[in-house]
């Protein structure tokens, strides 16, 4: 077709020999090498296509010659397969059609490709900043293709490139600090990606007019992924002063995308110093830095009211990590009085349910009062605890899921300890009903060290004609080496299905049992009919070494004469 023929011809004039789809695309790395030496890309902006991310743009359905528009980028239909002719029997193609669009894509009105995308692929612009990619085209068998309904489109959408977009945030455990009182300055620095792609080489940069007790003023982030965070928890010496003082700490933050461009972000929280407040309340949580899981710990609550005035009815709220657990009945929520200078504290103890190596972050505690009618609330600092255990987890497998009866089955038991100490491990597995234990074991023990495994195996017999489940295998270890309690854990329970067992056909054929007649020769002849002598016999063959020629009416009488038609059956049925 005439249009088909133009969109290879401008195709051969700019791009070189483009003939059909697997040979008119330009290696996207050539244009690139072109334009850059043309000046239309700096080199500081190379960077690999798959480091891109993308964000969601526009999708728009396009017939021949329509045309898609986005952030100064138009795309248009310039080229499809050519009609072809339908089948003679049905509105198929006669041969179905490789489904594509040729697609002319230009920036700002100059010309940036021509390109042919088949259904699932994709064209990205040589600065980087917009894919292309086609979504839908007719099936290789629509009519879309016919001479007589032909009316080809392509579902193309255009997605800019996905940017890092940084903020940076600064909070305080408090907005008011007493230099009589208090001792430190506890700060929380967030640098927050809220964009569509990933940042990198990030650096954060802490100006505070204190010098640090615990944390740093300067942190590198080699990448913040998308819609990810980052906090820092900054402990600051409490200046001494002589009069009332405002303070201010800021928090600039400088990072980068894949094609090397900042991403600035910055910001500042100012809080107070008073030399003699209304009031000053603080409240400080306390507990062990590391424990094991057999262990318990206390957690401390302090609560100072360093102010010139009496505080009646302080609501004071603490809650635990999921991770622990309370140890006893205590409430954790309380209502005191605390007079000027005075203070209140509490102790109560919780105990692990699992360990945690990189450490457990408590919330923090609260406190919230009214003063001259005025509400006010404080919160406590957040300390973190290391719990040192094992975590044993078990997995039971089979080689088969269905079998035929009789069969065997191979069974695999495997305890993985993912935990942060070695442990004695304690593993046993049961057989249900109807199963026999052909090899192996079925229980284990053995000292599990962390981040290791170990397995056992065995072979079952089923003698069931219906599925069979086959129980959790169970464990104890204990929570520290030998010693602490023991914990349960157990794996998932299996079904065996049992295949249906085939029943063999087997033909008999009828038999017409005479009656027994004694003949001249004195043995039943079966020839013999209505007391006749006439008829000839001959004597039956051995049959799986069974003689039964010359068998004699008296032999018949020893055993019965049941018993000799049923032998005489059986034979027959032999030979057959």
């Amino acid at each position: 077709m005439l249009f088909m023929r133009e969109f290879l011809t401008e195709n051969e004039h700019s791009c070189g020999n483009i003939r059909a789809k697997n040979k008119y695309r330009i290696p996207l790395k050539a244009v690139t090498i072109l334009l850059i030496l043309s000046g239309f890309i700096s080199l500081v902006s190379a960077y690999q296509e798959s480091d891109l991310q993308w964000a969601p743009g526009v999708s728009n359905t396009l017939h021949l010659n329509d045309v898609i528009t986005y952030n100064g980028y138009t795309v248009k239909a310039v080229g499809f397969p050519e009609p072809v002719e339908s089948n003679r029997y049905s509105e198929t193609p006669s041969e179905p059609v490789n489904p594509f669009v040729g697609l002319n894509v230009s920036k700002n009105g100059s010309f940036a490709n021509n390109t042919p995308l088949g259904i699932g692929e994709s064209y990205i612009t040589p600065d980087g900043e917009l894919r292309v990619m086609v979504t839908g085209l007719p099936s290789e068998n629509s009519t879309e293709w016919l001479f007589e309904s032909y009316n080809p489109w392509a579902v193309v959408e255009l997605d800019p490139r996905g940017k890092p977009e940084l903020d940076v945030s600064i909070d305080t455990d408090k907005g008011e600090y007493s230099s009589a009182d208090d001792t430190e300055i506890i700060a929380y620095v967030t640098v927050r990606n809220s964009g569509m792609a990933d940042a990198v080489n990030v650096d954060l940069n802490i100006d505070a007019p204190f010098s640090e007790k615990k944390g740093s003023l300067k942190y590198h982030y080699d990448r913040i992924k998308k819609e990810e965070s980052v906090t820092e928890e900054i402990a600051f010496i409490m200046p001494v002063t002589t009069e009332d003082k405002t303070y201010s700490l800021s928090a600039n933050v400088s990072a980068y995308d894949v094609k090397n461009l900042p991403y600035p972000a910055n910001s500042s929280k100012q809080l107070s110093v008073v030399v003699d407040p209304k009031w000053s309340m603080s409240l400080q949580k306390t507990t062990l830095e590391k424990i094991y899981l057999k262990d318990s710990a206390m957690i401390s609550l302090d609560l100072k009211n360093n102010g010139k005035v009496d505080i009646k009815n302080v609501s004071i709220d603490d809650s635990l990590p999921t991770s622990f657990k309370l140890v006893g009945n205590a409430s954790l929520h309380w209502v005191a009085d605390i007079p000027a200078g005075g203070e209140w504290n509490y102790h109560y103890l919780v105990a692990p349910l699992e360990p945690n190596a990189e450490g457990v972050v408590f919330p923090v505690a609260t406190a919230e009062f009214k003063v001259n009618r005025e509400s006010y609330g404080i919160r406590s600092n957040q300390p973190k605890m290391v719990v040192y255990g094992p975590l044993v987890t078990l997995n039971k497998s089979t080689d088969v899921s269905a079998i035929n009866p009789g069969e065997a089955v191979t069974v695999t038991v495997t305890a993985k300890n993912t935990g942060s100490t070695p442990t004695r491990v304690f593993i046993r597995d049961q057989l249900p009903g109807k199963t026999t234990l052909v090899s192996g074991i079925t229980a284990y023990e053995d000292f599990l060290e962390a981040s290791k495994e170990v397995n056992f195996s065995y072979t079952l017999k089923i003698d069931s004609d219906i599925p069979i489940e086959l129980p959790p295998a169970t464990a104890q270890y204990y929570e520290l080496g030998t010693t602490g309690r023991k914990i349960n854990t157990s794996s998932q329970k299996l079904e065996i299905m049992i295949k249906s067992s085939t029943e063999a056909n087997v033909n008999v054929t009828p038999i017409k049992i005479q009656p027994s007649i004694e003949s001249k020769n004195n043995f039943t002849d079966p020839n013999a009919v209505n007391g006749s002598d006439e008829g000839t016999h001959e004597p039956v063959a051995n049959v799986s070494g069974t003689n039964v020629s010359g068998t004699n009416v008296s032999g018949a009488k020893r055993f019965g004469i049941f018993d000799f038609i049923s032998k005489i059956i059986r034979v027959i049925m032999k030979i057959q």
